[in-house]
């Protein structure tokens, strides 16, 4: 019986593992041809409870991986680095808390209206469950969002808000039932749940179709008349309405983006909502109309954040270079927005890329706006989830301060889109059987959203060698709690000796997984 419980004992000295009673489960469906995804229905979704700060000298750690864990929750024991010897195989993180980068503002998706019809298509129990998966402390506590100013591609319907024709004056501007019924209703829901003040952000994809070139919501087209003229100040005026009536309904609105991917928009036979700028008559635009007419309102830069460009990452160093080297411009913008499309794992995108932009433009902020995988809904895909990993990893250690994907919700066909089509998201509904469907993306974006709180700070580590498939970001958290997130990509398990301060941890990162520590 001693000699049992000595054994235990010395075992339990270097790890041990707590199960976690209270916690719903994922309720795992294997998906063929693929891995799993997590069902949710009115009465069950998994949940994660809120974090609880580990015991002196312990850390716990969260993994999710392609054979279908899903935040599984073990602790660790710290030892005194003199304790145990270096594996020659196992891979050193080193922590240093003295460097210190960017602060991190959020991850999150978009309030799409796609997003927005689904959760009205199923039982309320179940739409609730979904609002709190994502932004509750019992979920993984999404802290941004971004919401569509009048119609996208993931609408139902081309429209505007204001489809009077050369209503200059816009004085049949209104909300529509979208934003009503499919928008604000979720997006106060969020609001309550969370445990973080939401950072909110809007976006354009087209003005009414009047204000443009070709007439039409989708296709190339530009602003009518000179820039800064009646056109573009009436766009102007269009953002500051958006603004007011969201703030009637109690919807603070924390930034704006200037349009979405206005470099795609040059495309003649563009399939969807869009605005074409370019980098100098955007310039033009913030300067003349958009920055005074947003100031003029009380929209000033310490009360609203406007980004520039929301594009694809491989036109962002040209497009912004005219803004942001213009004083008269530069001073009402605070943000780079841009899209993974151009920047993701299967683009070949070199990683210093953004921290040379940072470092050329250092007193804004970058913000990964946009990301989805552009072949339809794809059930149960871990390398998804996984590539959504790598990316945020990799942008987070190039000076970028926060990652949202696209849309939240979406059918079975990665719809409803009025154009037709389909992407990936994080989680799909099937409103027939009155089921969702976590996909692994969800959580592999959550051992980001959940455990990095909003204004923590990147800080530094070293690693004492190359490993392909291995990817490492430190951030310490505003309760000074130290935030590790690993990702094995490939094939074979990684040992990981962790290190700070003299102490140490050494523990298995599994191959195609991710991990998140937090002591």
């Amino acid at each position: 019986m001693n000699k049992h419980f000595s054994i235990f004992t010395l075992f339990s000295c270097i790890f041990f593992i707590i199960t976690v009673n209270a916690r719903r489960e994922c309720i795992a469906r294997k998906v063929p041809n693929a891995d799993t995804v997590c069902v949710c229905n009115a009465t069950y979704c998994d949940d994660l409870p809120a974090l609880q700060r580990p015991q002196p000298g312990f850390a716990t750690v969260f993994e999710s991986n392609k054979q279908g864990l899903r935040f599984r929750q073990t602790a660790l024991k710290f030892d005194s680095m003199a304790s145990q010897s270096t594996a020659d195989q196992s891979v050193t993180i080193t922590i240093n808390r003295t460097q210190r980068y960017q602060s991190v503002l959020g991850f999150g998706a978009a309030f799409t209206d796609s997003t927005g019809q689904m959760l009205k298509s199923v039982n309320q129990s179940l739409a609730d469950l979904l609002i709190e998966s994502y932004f509750s402390a019992n979920g993984i506590e999404y802290s941004m969002g971004r919401i569509p100013i009048g119609g996208t591609d993931f609408s139902d319907r081309p429209y505007s808000y204001d489809d009077t024709d050369d209503d200059l004056e816009l004085k049949h501007w209104a909300l529509q039932r979208e934003d009503t019924e499919w928008k604000i209703p979720f997006i106060k829901q969020a609001l309550k749940v969370s445990p973080h003040k939401l950072r909110l952000f809007g976006s354009p994809w087209s003005p009414p179709a009047w204000m443009k070139t070709n007439h039409r919501f989708n296709e190339s087209g530009y602003l009518r008349g000179d820039v800064g003229g009646q056109y573009y100040q009436s766009w102007a005026n269009y953002f500051v309405k958006f603004l007011d009536a969201y703030k009637s309904h109690d919807i603070p609105v924390w930034g704006l983006t200037v349009e979405n991917e206005p470099v795609e928009g040059q495309q003649p036979h563009y399939g969807f909502n869009c605005l074409n700028f370019t980098g100098p008559t955007e310039r033009d635009f913030v300067k003349l109309n958009l920055g005074p007419t947003l100031a003029k309102a009380g929209y000033t830069p310490d009360k609203l954040k406007l980004m520039v460009f929301d594009d694809n990452a491989n036109f962002l160093a040209d497009f912004v270079k005219p803004i942001l080297t213009d004083k008269e411009a530069a001073k009402y913008v605070s943000g780079i927005a841009y899209h993974w499309y151009g920047n993701n794992p299967m683009s070949g995108f070199p990683d210093p890329f953004l921290t040379e932009v940072h470092n050329t433009y250092p007193n804004v902020f970058l913000l990964n706006t946009e990301a989805c995988h552009l072949d339809g809904a794809a059930l149960g895909r871990w390398d998804h989830g996984e590539k959504y990993a790598y990316d945020i990893i990799r942008a987070l250690n190039n000076y970028v301060s926060g990652w949202l994907e696209w849309n939240m919700a979406l059918d079975m066909n990665a719809g409803p889109r009025w154009t037709g089509g389909g992407f990936g998201g994080t989680l799909n509904i099937d409103p027939a059987k009155g089921e969702a469907y976590k996909q692994p993306s969800f959580y592999t974006i959550g051992h980001f959203s959940k455990f990095v709180s909003p204004d923590s700070i990147r800080v530094g580590h070293s690693v004492d060698k190359s490993v392909a498939n291995l990817s490492v970001v430190t951030i310490q958290r505003p309760d000074k709690q130290l935030v590790l997130v690993a990702l094995n990509a490939g094939d074979t398990d990684i040992e990981l000796d962790i290190r700070e301060s003299g102490h140490r941890l050494r523990y298995k990162i599994a191959a195609h997984s991710v991990q998140s520590y937090i002591w």
